[in-house]
């Protein structure tokens, strides 16, 4: 068997859209960030896969930038009809875009959602029908006190949406991000200890990162990214295609 048919004989066989959020109501933890390196990861190592971001920002940020990179296998999806009046999201209609039957003669696809900062899980209902949902955070006490107010919400949303569900809570992954060192890891460990939640490879700072949505001449910045981070990449793509495959909710921290 030659590695593409490798490749794709290691695609999921999926029965509806794969939907995962990157989600924190805290600012500057690295979601955007996040987000484009999963969508540009599956779309670029697994080319039988057809990706769609979704940021749900209102002022759409992250979206315009990844525009550029629009092809046959990823997209950036705008639609008006996804968010209320409000600003916040319209769940009612993200909900059935999840369900929705796939566009393509293929049935690999994926919905990366980016959700903006600010934005409590008791508004956005969608987030118990995804199929994993991703919360980084960094060391900063900001972040962490922000992040442990964020989980405690996500646990009553799934209490009360308990249901409206088919089966049980999405996976919620917590992702250390631009952490120093070790050391640094650890002791975002200990803050997360006492949650029931899976904890993903910690992704070290680099200076590249600050430049992930800058437009360059033949986008290098992104391509630099892409290639350094690639060992995380393929950790946290692999994730996403095997979401399913995760054990149910851990009684404890559960260190992957």
């Amino acid at each position: 068997m030659n590695s593409e048919s490798s490749q794709f004989a290691d695609q999921p066989t999926l029965a509806k859209p794969r939907s995962v959020v990157f989600a924190n109501s805290k600012g500057g933890v690295g979601k955007s960030t996040l987000a484009l390196m999963a969508s540009l990861g599956i779309a670029t190592l697994h080319p039988n896969s057809r990706v769609e971001l979704i940021d749900l920002d209102v002022q759409k940020t992250s979206s315009d930038s990844l525009r550029r990179f629009e092809n046959s296998r990823f997209s950036v999806l705008e639609n008006e009809d996804f968010f209320l009046n409000s600003g916040s999201p319209n769940n009612g209609n993200l909900i059935n875009h999840m369900g929705s039957d796939f566009p393509y003669s293929n049935n690999q696809k994926y919905i990366i959602f980016d959700s903006p900062a600010g934005n409590e899980p008791s508004r956005s209902t969608f987030l118990s029908h995804c199929d994993a949902i991703f919360v980084p955070t960094s060391v900063g006490d900001a972040d962490v006190f922000a992040t442990l107010h964020y989980l405690n919400e996500l646990k009553t949303l799934f209490s009360r949406q308990k249901s409206n569900i088919d089966g049980p809570p999405p996976p919620v992954v917590l992702l250390p991000n631009m952490v120093d060192s070790r050391e640094e890891f650890n002791e975002l460990r200990n803050h997360f200890s006492s949650h029931a939640v899976f904890f993903g490879k910690p992704l070290y700072y680099a200076p590249i990162f600050r430049r992930a949505f800058r437009s360059d001449e033949n986008d290098t910045s992104v391509a630099k990214l892409l290639r350094q981070a690639k060992p995380y990449i393929d950790w946290l793509t692999k994730l996403i295609r095997r979401a399913d495959e995760l054990p149910q909710k851990p009684k404890k921290l559960f260190q992957l």
